[in-house]
């Protein structure tokens, strides 16, 4: 894709689906065949945590790259990460791990984009 290309800076979407249920579970994957930038990462409360310690915490592979504070926020209630602006290899993974809460829930969307210089199929 070259930075002429209409989708060059075009943010995509994955939506992960919900996470939470268990306290520093691994949850959400997302991988990618081609290189990507993951943005940001959002969330969206669905089911109230019970302590001040329900949140996410953003993964690139296994290194913490940032988190999303949720506390006792009611379902509907969204956050998001801040910009992280983290590369991914192709075949690389992000994902989430809830924080210290276990009741608390929340689907998790990856806001991202391609970079110019991935590998697509013919």
């Amino acid at each position: 894709m070259s930075y002429s290309d209409p989708d060059f800076q075009v943010r995509r979407e994955h939506c992960a689906g919900e996470v939470g249920g268990a306290a520093t579970t691994e949850y959400a994957r997302f991988a990618s065949f081609q290189k990507a930038r993951l943005k940001q990462v959002h969330a969206v409360v669905t089911t109230a945590g019970t302590t001040t310690g329900h949140g996410l915490d953003v993964y690139s592979g296994t290194t913490s790259i940032g988190s999303i504070t949720l506390g006792t926020s009611a379902a509907g209630v969204s956050g998001s990460s801040g910009a992280l602006d983290a590369t991914m290899a192709a075949m690389g993974r992000f994902s989430v791990k809830s924080l210290a809460d276990a009741a608390g829930k929340a689907v998790v969307v990856y806001e991202y984009e391609v970079t110019p210089d991935a590998v697509q199929s013919a």
